[in-house]
This record gives structure tokens, C-alpha cells and sequence, in this order.
């Protein structure tokens, strides 16, 4: 059975099972400041190649497959676009108000096992640069039997580089966190939680466990939230073509210098959609 390995390119790195690529991590790429780059992995792929994300959609340039974006950190916008004003009550683009999540270097990149896995070191930069933050993420990546799909654990400690580190969501629609934009095939997913809520528009705003995404035409996507997050577990931000761990949904997050914000999430790329108790098995896993 063909083995998962990484390869680095000028972007950062392609994780391929064999010779098929399953997805590419844009760590270092040169977008325009209103959309607050970021590192972001676009495109995913499941086993039989149907293709998960979207990239830099027109709606929203800002938009790019599975990221962490941050809409309020400090004084500035890490999530890209425009901010939405309590009052004039509308979102506006506000010049020089965007920040950066700015790839430094890959301290580590293995394939040990079978199990790839890399760790990042980023800065987090509000406006005209200033240094909000530093984080070290930690990507690892896992084969499932039967060629079935992969899992993988995307872990992020971040540590405030000013006194007092305030991140919030939208003041309007409330997201804000590691975010999946969805492509065509997944265009009108089918949502459900590990609470049995099912349909993005119920689920918008709930507290679960996992939610699990299910592409029309097949294929499917999972994000669990670990016991260890705060506001375990987390409220969902879930549009058709949207799924998001709203950390910040209900309220902003402050970390203060000296302390490490530290975010577990998992996520599975699927072929099939899974039966709920195959979810429950892998968060099992996850959590302990």
C-alpha cells in the first residue's frame, strides 16, 4: 500500500499518498495585504481526486480552502475584506487596517513512520507590521485503512507578543477560526453534528463535538474540536459551501503575554460520508 510523504515546493509543501497528490500547503505566497494572507492548503483532494476547496473566490478573494483566519486581532484584520462597522451598521474596507499571518520557516519536516509531518514557526502582523503574536503549528498527517481517506491533526500554539492579545469574530455574522471554504462538488453540502443537528442552517451557531460535511455527487470532510480548546466544545460557523470551528463565536478570547493560546483540531478527508459511530471512533482517538 503507497505511503503518505511530504514534498517541499516554493510554496511550501505538496502532501502526495504514492504519486497522487492529495493536497498543497501554500505557506508563502505573495496576495494583496486587504486579504490578509495567510497560509492556507488549497487544493484538497479525497482518495478518488474530488477536489474539497475553493481558491481566492470572486465573492470573497479572501477565501482560500482551509485556513485560520482571524477577523479581529488587536486593532487589525486577519481575515481579509472588509470589516463590518456597528455603526454605520455595513461593512466597509478600511485602508490599512489588514494584517498578515507571515510564514518564517519550517523547523521540521519529516515523513517518519509514514506519518508526515511538519512544524511551522509564524509572526502574526497587525498594521504597518507590528508584531502581535508569534505561532508554531504543527501539521501531521495520517493514512486511513483501506485507502479510505486521510486524517490529519492540525495543532497551533500561539503566544502574544503584546501585553494583551484580544481576538474577536465578525461583529455582524460571527465567524472567525480555522475555516473551510468548500469547491463546487461541495457546493450545498450536507451538515451534521455529533449532536445530531443536521443542515448548515440549524447548525449555524450550535455547540458539537464534530461536524461532518457530505458533498452531493460523494465525498466528505469532518472537523473535531478537542477537549482541550477553550469553550470546548465550540459553536459552528456553517454556511452550503462553508465549515468553520467558531472559537470566538460568543464572545472575544484575550491571552495575555507570557501565557500559549494552544488549538487542537482533527479533520478527515473521505471518500464516502461516514456513519456517525466511524466519526466517533476517530474523535475517541483524537481526544485522548
Amino acid at each position: 500500500m503507497s505511503e503518505l510523504h511530504l514534498t517541499p515546493c516554493e510554496l511550501g509543501f505538496e502532501l502526495y499518498d504514492g504519486d497522487r497528490l492529495v493536497a498543497l500547503y501554500r505557506a508563502n505566497e505573495d496576495l494583496p495585504r486587504e486579504e490578509s494572507p495567510k497560509p492556507c492548503f488549497h487544493p484538497i483532494h479525497t482518495p478518488s481526486g474530488t477536489l474539497v476547496t475553493e481558491y481566492r473566490p470572486k465573492d470573497h478573494p479572501w477565501h482560500t480552502g482551509l485556513y485560520y483566519g482571524w477577523v479581529h486581532v488587536h486593532d487589525a484584520n486577519l481575515w481579509g475584506g472588509p470589516w463590518y462597522l456597528t455603526e454605520p451598521r455595513r461593512y466597509e474596507h478600511l485602508p490599512g487596517t489588514h494584517g498578515a499571518q507571515v510564514h518564517e520557516s519550517f523547523v521540521e519536516m519529516t515523513d517518519e513512520g509514514g506519518v508526515p509531518r511538519a512544524v511551522e514557526t509564524l509572526t502574526w502582523r497587525g498594521r504597518a507590521d507590528a508584531v502581535l503574536a508569534t505561532e508554531t503549528r504543527t501539521l501531521q498527517f495520517e493514512k486511513l485503512p483501506d485507502d479510505t481517506g486521510t486524517l490529519w491533526r492540525i495543532t497551533s500554539e500561539i503566544a502574544p507578543q503584546i501585553d494583551e492579545l484580544v481576538m474577536g469574530a465578525s461583529r455582524a455574522a460571527r465567524y472567525s477560526g480555522l475555516e473551510l471554504r468548500m469547491g463546487p462538488p461541495f457546493a450545498d453540502a450536507a451538515h451534521r453534528t455529533s449532536e445530531g443537528t443536521k443542515g448548515h442552517e440549524a447548525i449555524m451557531g450550535t455547540h458539537a463535538r464534530w461536524c461532518c460535511a457530505a458533498g452531493a455527487s460523494g465525498g466528505a470532510v469532518v472537523m473535531l474540536d478537542h477537549p482541550g480548546n477553550p469553550r470546548h466544545p465550540t459553536c459552528w460557523f456553517t454556511r452550503k459551501n462553508l465549515l468553520g470551528a467558531a472559537l470566538l463565536m460568543e464572545g472575544d478570547l484575550t491571552t495575555r503575554r507570557g501565557e500559549t493560546l494552544t488549538l487542537r483540531y482533527a479533520f478527515l478527508v473521505l471518500d464516502e460520508d461516514p456513519a456517525d459511530d466511524s466519526i466517533e471512533m476517530h474523535y475517541a482517538a483524537f481526544a485522548s
